[in-house]
């Protein structure tokens, strides 16, 4: 009777994990991840494509306090992901590249309300020769109590076709002035305009730090450490309904993709190919969706159910495009986002 209750007890205990195996990855969101936020401008009369008007930052940060998530400073998600340490299901983490001045007169006494951190992406040339329209050294120890400050390069150079020399002297040479200046020590390094090449690539890797983009999703424990994903917040990119969705956004499962690199010629139809980290089931691919700006729905190909192509029906236009793609979770609400920034160069 008791090798007969044990023998019943397996064959119930398998049959439980086969269904869990089955349904986990459409049920449950990816255990570890977070959203990023990038700002440039907090004003209502700066560029619309680099803008955010304060009273919509506002409303950022109390929809933020009023649903339950955590904004963290980015040290700590990065660490967390890295370390494959827990991080709450609705994690936020803000970012503003350049360092304008409206960040200390209109964000910081809104972060200090809110008690919510950034991170700030500086350049340092700017800082030295005392833009005006550039926070100076001394704005940025000011805030030191919820501003994080990092490397956004010496000259905000487009790091694309530049000699080995340039690239190591652009990162290094602003590194060693935030070491100076505030005791910046962490190396994350966020691409000016969000445009590198495999030289760029391959040198923030070599000198060992974490690449942060201009392109949409969010960042899980798989994602790209030499190019991780940032939802930009700008216009009416930055309205509340576009926001929510945004925050709320789930990093797309995906273990690799190709190519790595965002340079195409201007008459390319680039051809992109995901492998994923799980077989996605037949619900998850027929919802599987891709977009680029400016055209019809790109050609997308399954090879399986773990791989998929997708193609642009048209070359894209010189200058930066971009191929979004989402599929719904089983969280109502909520997406699985993944995003590839194209460079098309003149022919």
């Amino acid at each position: 009777m008791m090798s007969f209750m044990n023998y019943y007890r397996k064959i119930v205990l398998t049959v439980l994990c086969c269904l869990f195996s089955l349904v986990s990855p459409q049920t449950f969101a990816e255990s570890d991840h977070c959203v990023l936020l990038v700002y440039h401008r907090f004003t209502d009369d700066g560029p619309k494509s680099t803008s955010v008007s304060p009273e919509i930052f506002r409303s950022h940060l109390s929809y933020f306090q009023a649903n339950g998530f955590e904004v963290l400073p980015l040290d700590k998600v990065i660490n967390a992901l890295k370390t494959k340490n827990t991080l709450p299901d609705k994690c936020v983490s803000l970012t503003a590249d350049d360092g304008y001045q409206s960040i200390y007169d209109n964000a910081y006494p809104l972060l200090k309300e809110f008690q919510m951190p950034m991170a700030v992406f500086v350049s340092t040339k700017a800082i030295d020769q005392h833009y005006s329209s550039i926070m100076s050294w001394e704005l940025l120890r000011q805030m030191s109590d919820l501003i994080s400050v990092y490397n956004h390069g010496v000259s905000h150079s487009h790091l694309v076709d530049k000699d080995t020399k340039v690239i190591v002297a652009e990162i290094t040479g602003a590194q060693k002035r935030l070491k100076h200046e505030l005791g910046v020590t962490t190396k994350f390094f966020a691409y000016p305009y969000g445009e590198f090449d495999d030289a760029t690539y391959g040198q923030l890797q070599v000198l060992d730090y974490v690449g942060f983009g201009q392109h949409s999703g969010a960042i899980g424990v798989n994602s790209d450490w030499l190019n991780l994903p940032r939802f930009a917040m700008a216009g009416s990119y930055a309205k509340m309904n576009s926001f929510t969705l945004k925050v709320n956004s789930l990093p797309m499962p995906i273990a690799s993709e190709q190519p790595k690199s965002m340079i195409i010629n201007e008459s390319d139809r680039p051809l992109l190919t995901l492998k994923f980290s799980r077989p996605m089931n037949a619900n998850e691919r027929y919802q599987f969706a891709c977009f680029v700006v400016g055209q019809k729905q790109p050609e997308v190909n399954w090879i399986g159910t773990d791989k998929v192509t997708v193609r642009s029906i048209g070359p894209l236009s010189k200058g930066r495009s971009r191929y979004n793609c989402t599929v719904p979770s089983m969280h109502k609400g909520r997406y699985y986002w993944y995003s590839k920034l194209w460079l098309a160069k003149a022919d």
